[in-house]
């Protein structure tokens, strides 16, 4: 969301009153973005229930334990509270520190409505929303719930390239392997640029702001993103603290990782500690393509492709994925009760000292 410098410490801007009456053009686009998604989760999910016995699926569904249920929700709870701490950090080291328990718990209730809005950034809009309310900068709201993205992203793709490397030629098609393998390079390379949004050359910057359209948001956006440089640098380029939003980030994905694990283990499935380390966090970087409702639909096709790969077949991986997914939403439910307990109504705060 673009903002001046000069504005870049109000709250979240929006549009007027009046512009908000006058047409529905963005809001039906909203509708239109949705409804795109909700066919997208519906035919991915149509044509993996023509791929495979929908009854051995169910079957599996019901017969899954107790203990591997359990297990597969507290490895989504640890991958919040891993998230939440990671972002406390970052918060800590722009200089507007919240209290740990306040950054967890909107921490969960961002990710409550990651998994309920159509957009994948949803849950960080309302973070970046209810952060500025306890008194946060939004020029900082922004660049903190941004960077808790990347440095989350980040162990991610490095996780992924670990595991196309082991797992060889065995992952077909060779496109896949090779688009999986150029996320590492191509977010370090966006990282690198986001460090040097503030450093463009003078002559870079007028030649945006003659072109149409853009130049006359250039100068909001450019307040931004300057700052989103400067914060940037402060957090990925300090050895200390960027060697622990990496370790944090790591935790979390081999959370993810230990709940793949219990779901197969649960169904009696043969999947290996490595194999698992090397198939899940790809399933998981796929699912991050705004294609489908809350990656629904997606998922499970990456989770045919991926699981199969290591010998799963394409029923019983559709069953971990459906169950993954119905753990994740059972472990951001305390989201849903922190909001409706209070969050919401959030009066505005001073951050810690």
């Amino acid at each position: 969301m673009p903002a001046t410098a000069e504005t870049a410490d109000q709250p979240l801007p929006g549009r007027s009153p009046v512009a908000a009456r006058q047409g529905g053009g963005p809001r039906l686009g909203r509708y239109g973005a949705l409804a795109v998604k909700l066919l997208v989760s519906l035919g991915l999910l149509a044509l993996l229930a023509r791929a495979v016995d929908l009854r051995s699926v169910a079957g599996l569904l019901l017969d899954l334990p107790l203990w591997a249920a359990l297990g597969a929700v507290a490895g989504m709870l640890g991958v919040t509270l891993a998230s939440g701490l990671r972002w406390w950090l970052i918060l800590r080291a722009l200089g507007t520190p919240l209290p740990l328990a306040r950054a967890t718990e909107l921490m969960f209730i961002g990710t409550f409505f990651t998994q309920v809005l159509p957009t994948s950034v949803g849950g960080d809009a309302v973070r970046i929303w209810q952060v500025t309310r306890l008194g946060v900068p939004f020029k900082h709201a922004f660049s903190g719930v941004t960077l808790e993205r990347l440095s989350g992203l980040l162990a991610l793709v490095m996780m992924v390239a670990g595991g196309v490397v082991w797992l060889g030629d065995s992952l077909g098609p060779p496109a896949l392997r090779w688009l999986l393998l150029a996320a590492l390079p191509g977010l370090l390379a966006g990282l690198t640029l986001l460090c040097l949004l503030d450093r463009l050359p003078v002559g870079l910057r007028r030649r945006l702001e003659a072109l149409p359209l853009l130049g006359s948001h250039l100068g909001r956006l450019t307040g931004l993103t300057d700052v989103l440089a400067a914060d940037g640098r402060r957090v990925l380029l300090s050895p200390p603290l960027s060697l622990t939003l990496l370790l944090l980030s790591t935790a979390a994905q081999v959370c993810s990782v230990l709940t793949g694990l219990a779901l197969a283990r649960g169904l009696g499935l043969e999947l290996a500690w490595g194999e698992a380390l090397a198939v899940v966090p790809a399933i998981i970087l796929i699912t991050f393509i705004p294609l489908s409702f809350a990656g629904w639909g997606v998922r499970e096709g990456a989770s045919v492709i991926m699981l199969g790969v290591v010998g799963i077949g394409a029923g019983p991986a559709l069953a971990i994925s459906v169950l993954f997914g119905l753990a994740l939403l059972v472990a951001v439910l305390p989201g849903c009760v922190l909001w409706l307990k209070g969050g919401r109504r959030l009066p505005p705060a001073q951050v810690a000292p």
